[in-house]
């Protein structure tokens, strides 16, 4: 049996020490690690050139909850963001300079943008990991972001590509390439289908957004008219009586709530829209 000398079981023992203290010190991560703060990511992102994915949260909001206790908490996604992309999670009710520079109007909005913050595409609302993982994954190479579908509408003559092309400007502020859009889908087919109806619903909206409150009744009213006893009707007629709401006519706002349940009974908006008759009824009560 061969001897070790002094210096080799040395050299031997201190391996085994610097090995153990590693394990000790590496931690094995529960959830995405994350900056709180644009400027730390781009710092972290910039020397390799990675990705940024940016997701605007607000404290009340239960999606943004659910995507962190559901898909940071997701091996694969934490492993994405360890080592291919930087995550920045930022309160938009804090930092609502960043939210308002990137016209974010829901939560949780994720961003991804190059290393130094320029908009690459973005996922509006919660997805599982699987397909949250995908679909930054594809944003990466470039599949499914705004530019590939414009280039892809250059030579493709499909309104549901308009459609989808239309909502990606829409979520990132660009009001008048979304109008341009959704009414190439409407144009393109017939009114009363069901993507002109989808974007008759979501050029209205705008409008309400914008606060062109009237512009938004009448598209509301127009809905209602050419999509009689269909899903489009029902939902125009409860948003119709939110704009009302939102315009401060509270005798038309009601009015507008009652018709609602009235004519769609079983729709499980009545709840909601009892509540607003309430509220509304209380108000001006309080005004007398």
């Amino acid at each position: 049996m061969k001897k070790i000398c002094g210096t080799s079981l040395f050299f031997i023992i201190m391996v085994l020490a610097v090995s153990c203290g590693q394990k000790k010190i590496e931690k094995k991560l529960t959830t995405a690690p994350s900056y709180s703060s644009l400027a730390d990511a781009k710092a972290a992102a910039t020397p390799t050139k990675k990705l940024i994915a940016i997701d605007f949260y607000t404290d009340w909001c239960s999606w943004c909850k659910k995507l962190d206790t559901e898909v940071y908490t997701d091996p694969k996604v934490i492993s994405l963001f360890s080592h291919e992309m930087v995550l920045a999670k930022i309160n938009a009710e804090k930092d609502t300079v960043l939210a308002n520079e990137f016209h974010i109007s829901g939560f949780p909005t994720i961003v991804l943008t190059d290393s130094d913050g320029k908009e690459i595409d973005r996922i509006i609302g919660y997805l599982p990991a699987a397909d949250f993982l995908q679909t930054l994954q594809n944003y990466q190479k470039g599949i499914g972001t705004l530019a590939d579908l414009l280039q892809q509408a250059d030579t493709v003559n499909d309104r549901s590509l308009y459609f989808e092309i239309a909502d990606k400007y829409k979520y990132r502020g660009g009001d008048k390439e979304a109008i341009k859009w959704y009414q190439k889908v409407i144009d393109e087919g017939k009114p009363t289908d069901s993507l002109s109806g989808e974007s008759r619903m979501a050029l209205a909206d705008m409008f309400r957004r914008a606060k062109d409150y009237d512009k938004a009744l009448k598209s509301f009213s127009s809905i209602m008219k050419d999509f009689k006893r269909q899903s489009f009707a029902m939902d125009a007629e409860i948003w119709k009586a939110i704009v009302y709401r939102q315009k401060s006519d509270t005798a038309k706002a009601i009015t507008a709530f009652e018709n609602f349940i009235k004519h769609y009974p079983n729709s499980k908006d009545v709840g909601y829209a009892t509540k607003q008759i309430n509220k509304l009824k209380g108000k001006a009560g309080n005004k007398k």
